[in-house]
């Protein structure tokens, strides 16, 4: 069934959880694992704000590369077979689409962040966008956080 997993991973306590439950599913189905951290491009207002600072970009890479570390450990610890890709200055979904295409990949596997429909709006949703990028099933993993306050919400309702 799901034999080629992508995980989109920044490393957030949301990717954390959905990195956790996409472990649990990928252990179970023996699945090859495809990690990718993206680097987003700058948005028009930073760079209308002048020269970057000296090696923030630099920064910027480095950090990724440490996240996709991370996480890429994580997978390895748990059994399984996992490589990785940071993707520089693209737009989320468009980079997370191409390398689900280029891995073959069967199933995304994203986390929500949750956000107000005004940053929505503003930032639009990485999730709602790939639906146009893959050609293949996506999981959008539940924080934990929320997950917990919607079972709090079914208990006190009976």
């Amino acid at each position: 069934m799901f034999q080629n997993i992508v995980f989109a991973y920044d490393g957030s306590a949301e990717s954390q959880d959905m990195l956790e439950e996409g472990i649990a599913l990928a252990r179970r189905l023996s699945a090859r694992c495809h990690l990718v951290a993206v680097i987003p491009p700058w948005s028009a207002m930073a760079l209308a704000a002048g020269p970057l600072p000296e090696g923030v970009v630099e920064d910027q890479q480095s950090q990724a590369a440490a996240i996709l570390e991370n996480g890429l450990a994580r997978l390895r610890q748990a059994g399984l077979e996992a490589t990785g890709a940071v993707r520089v200055w693209e737009e989320p979904a468009e980079a997370i689409g191409a390398v689900a295409r280029a891995a073959g990949a069967d199933l995304v596997i994203v986390g929500h962040h949750q956000r107000s429909a005004i940053s929505r709006w503003w930032r639009s949703s990485v999730g709602h966008a790939l639906m146009d990028q893959v050609s293949c099933s996506l999981l959008i993993c539940m924080p934990r956080s929320v997950a917990g306050k919607a079972e709090a919400r079914q208990g006190e309702a009976v």
